[in-house]
């Protein structure tokens, strides 16, 4: 194929052009053109007719309208040293040593050719499990940390460090530690992975009845927990750290299209790809925009025939990858060769929606990315059962059993057909990947995958020369720009809207329509509006479940962890967001902590809502109403009327022990109480409270005194469940106040 030196592919931001440069163009090239042109000749390598499908590739490529991925547009030359066009792998992870360290191997050749790695690590006996040969196992924590040692070592292709993503089962009896493990920048740990719960039907129905649930491994129960407390302490921990995320396995199980042969129980770093051990991720975008005819005016439209004849070409141009590629394992190569599995997505669709007009998040766009995707769908499976005719079908082909995959089953009839004729080509082979960086070059700053435009526009610091001057450059998302060149107005049309601006679940379901039509998953984090509460992200969180969506990732721009992009367009006077406090009940259940403070008795209530900290009450009893309290833990604080409150207590004649007390105990520290409890129940972090009450160097014994209290609500940075308390044996553990208590820690255990 000859290589022109014509300039057809022309950057828009001198940003797209540095990215470009810096990432892609690794070769010697002068031109990104020179990079497509070395791309599409080495991929149509597979071709007969290699010339005519190199320009067919090439012209893809350079009009924009087909993105391939990072790994492809970096290494893919045929005279290229990397031979790498994988961005990521899978790999399986046994219960032995010897086949721990053999993954660890895996994993680090792997790194090194520059693959992203992700395993399921559910198959790892917990810790204090007794092994064959005498000891005990140290868990499948302290596997994992050995993992990210190793990455932190590796750079991958001599350029970066490897992304790493781990799962494990809801019902192994390591999942309470796995979910509180990273609490982003607080504990700075694991710092290469990502990691995601592998949550079940089975668990959700528990935590919908409010039933127990079993975590065992190897056939036997190590313990029996409330399934809505362990589904409480997962969310939370989304909630506060924006980890763990969610791997609907049973869902993602329901749509394998090679359920026959093996379980998809297992992603790639970003989510995008579902898939079984010893997979890879094989992914190319189709940018959206591009198809956009008459941007912005009230005729605009999307070229879904246009759309329909790329996809064939972006499929045809990924099934080639699989034949010119290096593998990184024989194990890899082996089984990418029988099923052939691809990923084939779509970049833009935020720029897009702004180009046609169409709100993101509104019904209109709704249905549009439903037909958007169906067309994917359709197009891409057409192509696929066309090569496997000129081609032949994967392998693993088996006509009866893929024809009845419930997935399979939703494609339209004359598909099915063509399936039963000529096979299949791809067992699996769309996607819809984050494409960072892609998007940012190719895509002249579109909107990255299923994602809303983050910000219209933003200013970056770019160093000139060796001194210390910088200079200022505003860089523009790729619609916005747009519509400033053909209209000169700075005002965004309101159709135009960014992350900020979305419902959270219109969010959701524009992703559940999405996914309808999608054979692996969707990468996508949700950013929560600021001030969203724990209990509103409760129910974010089962509603994407109930959605049908196969993963689920959220960003709390309040959270512990800083986020990657921060909004420019912020006022420098910026109001702070005020969240509203949920409604408190009648009746709370508290526990009673009796403290002395110089000699003198104090009783502290905490009440809890859901099993968050609500209120604080610091109350000063004499010493004949300490004997009635005496023995109770617990109890219920009711709200008589405002300003007015009762402790109740006892469960079978159940008594008011002190009424009206928050006006019968008055006093100044209990006036400092109810600032503590109005920063609870609008959503202030508990361990941001500890932290101001002990910074004061006027320590006093109030302060003292409640914060110790109140650290007996925090593991780690982490509110506890309400009614545990530090083991009295070794102070560390967390225990139940009333019933049958065991700590984890130490092995304590008393009845009370």
């Amino acid at each position: 194929m000859s290589v022109t030196k014509e300039k057809t592919f022309i950057f828009k931001q001198p940003i797209c052009e540095e990215i470009f440069t810096r990432k892609y163009m690794l070769h010697g090239e002068e031109s990104p053109e020179e990079v497509f042109h070395g791309v599409a000749e080495e991929i149509a390598k597979p071709e007969e007719l290699r010339d005519e499908y190199g320009e067919k590739f090439y012209n893809e490529i350079v009009s924009g309208r087909f993105i391939p991925a990072g790994r492809i547009l970096a290494n893919a030359r045929p005279y290229s040293p990397m031979k790498n066009y994988n961005n990521c792998f899978t790999i399986d992870v046994e219960d032995s040593l010897e086949s721990i360290y053999n993954s660890l191997t895996e994993d680090a050749v792997i790194s090194k050719m520059g693959g992203g790695v992700g395993f399921d690590i559910s198959k790892l006996r917990p810790k204090g499990d007794k092994l064959s040969r005498g000891g005990e196992s140290s868990g499948v924590i302290s596997f994992l940390r050995i993992f990210d040692q190793s990455a932190k070592t590796i750079m991958t292709g001599g350029q970066r460090r490897s992304a790493h993503i781990a799962l494990l089962d809801i019902s192994h009896p390591e999942i309470e530690e796995f979910i509180t493990v990273k609490q982003g920048d607080s504990n700075k740990e694991l710092t290469q992975f990502n990691i995601s719960v592998k949550v079940t039907d089975e668990f959700i129905q528990a935590v919908e009845e409010d039933g127990d649930f079993n975590l065992h491994f190897g056939g036997k129960v190590y313990k029996t927990v409330k399934a809505r407390d362990l589904y409480n302490k997962l969310a939370k921990n989304a909630y506060f750290h924006n980890e763990p995320g969610i791997f609907n396995s049973d869902i993602v199980q329901r749509y394998n299209n090679g359920y026959w042969a093996f379980q998809m129980d297992r992603v790639n770093p970003c989510g995008e790809l579902v898939m079984p051990s010893y997979s890879l991720c094989c992914l190319a975008a189709m940018n959206l925009s591009a198809f956009v005819e008459n941007p912005f005016s009230k005729d605009a439209r999307f070229d879904f025939e246009g759309f329909s004849e790329s996809v064939g070409l972006g499929i045809r141009f990924l099934d080639n990858v699989l034949d010119v590629t290096e593998y990184p394992l024989e194990k890899i190569k082996t089984f990418s060769k029988q099923w052939r599995r691809i990923g084939l997505g779509f970049t833009a669709l935020g720029t897009a929606m702004s180009m046609l007009r169409i709100k993101y998040g509104a019904e209109e766009s709704i249905q549009f990315a439903s037909e958007m995707s169906r067309t994917l769908r359709d197009a891409s499976y057409r192509a696929s059962a066309a090569l496997a005719a000129e081609k032949g079908a994967f392998p693993a082909f088996n006509k009866e059993k893929l024809l009845n995959a419930a997935f399979i089953k939703t494609l339209p009839e004359d598909i099915r057909q063509d399936i039963a004729e000529h096979g299949l080509r791809n067992i699996q082979m769309n996607t819809v990947a984050p494409t960072g960086t892609i998007s940012l070059s190719v895509g002249q700053n579109c909107s990255s995958g299923i994602e809303p435009a983050f910000a219209l526009q933003y200013e970056r610091n770019i160093r000139v020369g060796r001194g210390d001057d910088v200079k200022t450059e505003t860089v523009y998302d790729a619609a916005w720009l747009a519509w400033k060149e053909l209209t000169g107005e700075d005002k965004a049309p309101p159709w135009m809207l960014t992350t900020a601006d979305i419902d959270p679940y219109a969010s959701i379901d524009l992703q559940a329509a999405i996914q309808e039509n999608i054979d692996h998953s969707i990468s996508k984090t949700l950013n929560l509006p600021p001030g969203t509460t724990f209990e509103q992200y409760k129910e974010l969180f089962h509603y994407a479940y109930r959605k049908g969506l196969k993963g689920f990732t959220t960003f709390n721009p309040e959270g512990s962890m800083k986020g990657i992009l921060e909004y420019s367009d912020k006022p420098k006077d910026a109001t702070i967001s005020r969240v509203a406090a949920p409604e408190r009940p009648t009746e709370l259940p508290c526990d009673i902590h009796r403290v002395t403070v110089k000699g003198k008795k104090y009783i502290i209530i905490t009440g809890h809502l859901n099993g968050s900290l609500y209120e604080v009450f610091w109350i000063d009893v004499p010493d004949h109403d300490d004997v009635y309290i005496n023995g109770f833990t617990g109890g219920i604080v009711r709200k008589i009327k405002k300003g007015r409150y009762d402790l109740i207590l006892g469960t079978k004649n159940p008594r008011i022990l002190l009424e009206n007390f928050t006006k019968l105990y008055d006093s100044p520290n209990a006036s400092l109480a109810r600032l503590l409890s109005m920063s609870l129940r609008h959503g202030t972090p508990l361990q941001y409270i500890v932290d101001q009450l002990q910074k004061d160097t006027q320590f006093t014994d109030f302060e003292r005194t409640i914060s110790r209290v109140l650290k007996n609500y925090i593991r780690d940075g982490e509110e506890v469940i309400a009614g545990q308390k530090r083991c009295p044996d070794c102070e560390t553990g967390l225990v139940f106040r009333d019933g049958c208590a065991t700590c984890p820690a130490c092995g304590w255990s008393k009845c009370k």
